[in-house]
């Protein structure tokens, strides 16, 4: 009996759960002895696995592993896209207990259950640190591999103190990660600012929020988020909500400092919320539409052409990124491109070529700017100076050339992201000078081949997970290419790559290497290998899985999930499915995903329920009539984000309606629930302010239909939503109607009738009344009658 191909996986996160997995079960049993090195003390890498505990009645979190997120902290793709193939949501939760978008420490259970369900405890050394690898080509493939190991220092044992381990393995897989250590530019000036600027991966909460405030000083001022990618609008979002939260919620102090939100991005990008329009393009016009979560969306395989899917990568060109922009205006609409899109149309460059765009998936950043909370500025920081005892300002370069200051900064966040350096610190030079390893360069550090899990000349080392943005799909995908090729042979055999491979291989990394030489701001995109649609598929034929098809009504081929590939024809690879591993799971996920896509018209349905919430954002101007059609008042209407006040709830807004005259006429509390809790109860609640015990109306949004006629927007959507307050038993009925028309992603204008009814009268005819609230944007034309 021939023995096992020993494997030494360095990171306990998504990446080395799935390829440790796929070793052990997607192959004859015997064929790999998998060992996970991880350095804390238990797995899930970045992903805590427990909810934080609360203190003095709110959350408290500090990361107890390293660098993690906050565990309240939501995916912002869905839990479709955030899995692997063979393990379902339900089968870790009940499946009220989740959201569509999980959050952070229901990731971490999730990895929990993964790696509970497929991998033994014997497979892990937790609390191991490896502090170096050493390869040496020529032995034997049995000690190819040396890797050394100190206990974690979490320990408290003295660093240089610690004992040292080791022991040979035939493979190499480094999986710890490409998002290691928080990167801070080196910006002249900062330096001397740095008691009052913090990197945005220490910015996850309440109290996070209440310190970076106590330190940004009593008098007011600009806070200024530098970086322009997902964690710049996240901050920027983040701060707006706590300062728009210390101004409307229930206790709020009128003398608090008045500070500014202002966002330096470098590039042109777009903010997506997470829910977006979704038509077939089969459907008739009067077929109900449906809002989908982004991935849903964007990873649709209608959006390509006919045949079979390729991977793109490499450096972007102009035609490309403009294909981009044109695909974003027509799914968002004109309304988000002014608001939710930061120097997309720029024409004030000496050159016309943009740079292509990049995506922050952010709920309600473009409502934010909308309301004039957060202040975009599109350039490069250059300096910070003095400006005050305790203020700074801030230059910035312009695309056109010029500079701008920002004056009166009381604080500073760093949105620059992670560096992946020091998770692959632990390779020896010799390696790290094969594939061409640049410290400086953070987008593209090593030139790899295989589609990001390798490199032909050291064919006995793997990667699962290491670039920039990977997905938990692609991650699954790399490692069953890997285990696929060192399955190949007997244990003693050298790995051998078919010499079409070899150039198929070199020329992967020739243009891997254009991608490092571009010009960064005009032929990079947001990732390097950001074609995941392609990736899979590619992968998916070069392995012999075939995509399951879906049972649509229109027969579309659907978005990609990683649980649409697993049934496998390659017979190398079909040892894990052959034992029925994850086929219940599968079935789970494929059904959900169809009752997704076409949900029932019959039940609310909580997509288009977030979707109007998060569009509610901001202020409307509104005109009410009565029964007669006379006007009874107008004014506006201003919804302000602050913190949930009521567990069980997403969102929340202070709706206040002003006079003509200034004088607050109305305050109410809408509220998003939870919308998994309960999917047949109202998603949206609206309270008086301040009066929970009692319940105005719920909202029971249905799918949204393309608009008749007369619509005033092209392409315009409508959102039907409604609810009855007392029965026929009852001296008074209310009806509500509520009718959104979207424009994309944007509500443009919204009706409100209110049909109230007194049933204890002889004369009930008498006693009905119905009042009609129309609002609408200042920039927009409203609804008619």
């Amino acid at each position: 009996m021939q023995r096992p191909k020993k494997v030494a996986i360095i990171g306990g996160g998504p990446s080395g759960l799935v390829a440790a997995k796929t070793l052990l079960q997607n192959h004859p049993a015997g064929t790999f002895q998998p060992v996970i090195f991880e350095k804390r003390h238990d797995i899930g890498g970045l992903w805590p696995t427990e909810p934080p505990a609360a203190e003095n009645g709110s959350s408290s979190y500090r990361p107890t592993r390293g660098l993690q997120v906050d565990p309240l902290m939501r995916t912002n793709l869905s839990r479709f896209s955030v899995a692997f193939s063979d393990l379902a949501w339900d089968a870790v939760f009940e499946p009220r207990d989740v959201s569509m978008f999980p959050q952070a420490w229901q990731v971490g259970r999730y990895l929990k259950r993964y790696s509970e369900k497929y991998l033994s405890p014997d497979v892990f050394k937790l609390g191991q640190r490896v502090v170096r690898a050493v390869r040496c080509a020529e032995a034997r493939p049995s000690e190819r591999w040396t890797v050394h190991w100190v206990s974690d220092e979490s320990t408290g044992q003295d660093k240089d103190s610690q004992e040292e381990s080791s022991e040979t393995f035939d493979f190499l897989l480094a999986a710890s990660g490409y998002f290691s250590s928080p990167h801070t530019p080196d910006i002249p000036g900062l330096d001397n600012f740095d008691h009052k600027a913090i990197h945005s991966s220490a910015l996850n909460n309440e109290g996070d929020m209440r310190k970076f405030l106590d330190a940004a000083g009593t008098e007011g001022g600009k806070l200024v988020i530098i970086g322009g990618s997902i964690s710049g609008a996240e901050a920027a979002s983040a701060l707006s909500l706590h300062l728009s939260s210390l101004e409307h919620s229930l206790h709020s102090s009128r003398n608090a400092p008045h500070f500014e939100v202002y966002h330096v991005c470098s590039r042109p990008f777009w903010t997506v919320p997470i829910y977006i329009p979704h038509t077939s393009s089969s459907a008739a016009a009067q077929t109900p539409s449906t809002f989908l979560p982004v991935d849903l969306v964007f990873y649709d395989l209608a959006r390509r052409p006919p045949g079979p899917v390729e991977y793109g990568y490499g450096p972007i060109g102009q035609e490309q990124a403009t294909r981009l922009n044109d695909y974003f205006f027509s799914l968002f609409g004109e309304e988000h491109r002014r608001v939710g899109s930061v120097d997309v149309h720029s024409n004030d460059r000496k050159d016309h070529r943009k740079p292509p765009s990049w995506v922050a998936i952010q709920d309600d950043y473009a409502e934010y700017v909308r309301a004039g909370t957060i202040n975009p500025v599109t350039g490069r920081v250059c300096a910070v100076k003095p400006f005050s005892s305790d203020k700074a300002s801030i230059e910035v370069n312009l695309p056109n050339g010029e500079t701008k200051t920002l004056d009166n900064v009381a604080a500073i966040v760093t949105a620059t992201g992670f560096t992946p350096f020091t998770s692959i610190s632990y390779l020896p030079e010799d390696v790290l000078t094969t594939l061409e390893y640049s410290p400086s360069d953070s987008f593209l550090s090593l030139v790899l081949d295989g589609k990001g899990t390798s490199h032909a000349d050291i064919p006995d080392l793997g990667f699962v997970g290491f670039y920039r943005g990977p997905y938990w799909g692609a991650m699954e995908m790399q490692a069953k290419s890997l285990a696929e090729i060192w399955s190949r042979g007997k244990p003693d055999d050298p790995i051998e790559i078919p010499s079409h491979e070899v150039e198929t291989r070199s020329q992967e990394r020739q243009t891997i290497r254009s991608l490092r030489c571009a010009d960064p701001r005009l032929q990079r995109g947001q990732f390097p290998m950001g074609d995941y649609v392609g990736l899979m598929e590619t992968f998916s034929r070069e392995l012999g899985i075939c995509r399951t098809p879906l049972s649509t009504p229109e027969g579309e081929p659907g978005p990609v999930i990683p649980a649409r590939y697993t049934a496998i024809t390659n017979s190398a690879c079909r040892e894990g499915r052959e034992k029925g591993l994850g086929d219940e799971d599968v079935r789970i996920v494929l059904e959900s995903l169809e009752n997704t896509l076409s949900p029932s018209p019959d039940l609310p349905n909580m997509a288009a329920a977030a979707a109007v919430f998060r569009a509610l954002h901001g202020t409307w101007r509104f005109s009410r009539t009565n029964s007669t059609g006379e006007k009874k008042a107008s004014g506006t209407v201003t919804f302000h984000p602050r913190y949930v006040s009521t567990p069980g709830y997403e969102k929340e807004f202070l709706c206040e309606e002003v006079s003509e005259t200034g004088v607050v006429t109305r305050r109410s509390v809408y509220r998003l629930k939870d919308t998994f809790l309960n999917p047949c109860s109202p998603h949206i609640q609206v309270w008086p302010e301040d009066d929970n015990s009692r319940h105005s109306h719920g909202l029971n949004a249905t799918l949204a239909q393309r608009a008749e006629e007369e619509k005033q927007v092209p392409d315009e959507l409508v959102v039907h939503a409604t609810c009855t307050i007392g029965d026929s038993q009852s001296d008074l009925r209310k009806r509500y109607c509520y009718r959104f028309h979207f424009d994309g992603v944007s509500i443009s204008s919204w009706k409100c009738t209110v049909d109230t009814e007194s049933t204890g009268r002889v004369d009930a005819s008498a006693d009905r009344e119905v009042e009609s609230t129309i609002y609408s944007r200042d920039s927009i034309v409203p609804v008619s009658e």
